[in-house]
């Protein structure tokens, strides 16, 4: 698996690409917690599979994440990863949205115009 990491309005946005799984499981939690307090979005449109592991590692981070005080989101997700994670009731355990472009305007709200002086 390879993780990609950007940063819009403070916002972190974690993308990883592959599998998570057993394999991978322990490299994604041990990069997701090391990331500053910020909200994050996990942008899951590169995962092509998830394991229960994954799903595990996935609940760890976001729990952690709210004992910090912030935010975890889902974005992106498609496909059997979407399937899984709806089956496995984290539609209910976390915010989901379409894509990180979506999930950014959810969290930062929509960009205000500043008046002419």
């Amino acid at each position: 698996m390879e993780i990609s990491q950007t940063v819009s309005q403070g916002i972190i946005i974690v993308t990883p690409a592959g599998w998570l799984d057993t394999a991978s499981s322990e490299e994604f939690l041990k990069y997701c917690t090391a990331l500053p307090k910020a909200p994050v979005i996990l942008d899951l449109s590169g995962l092509s599979y998830v394991s229960s592991i994954g799903l595990r590692a996935l609940l760890q981070f976001g729990k952690e994440q709210r004992q910090r005080g912030a935010d975890v989101v889902i974005a992106g997700s498609k496909g059997f990863v979407h399937s899984v994670l709806r089956m496995s009731g984290f539609d209910q355990l976390f915010l989901m949205y379409s894509s990180a472009a979506d999930a950014i305007q959810a969290i930062a709200g929509p960009a205000t115009k500043v008046p002419d002086a």
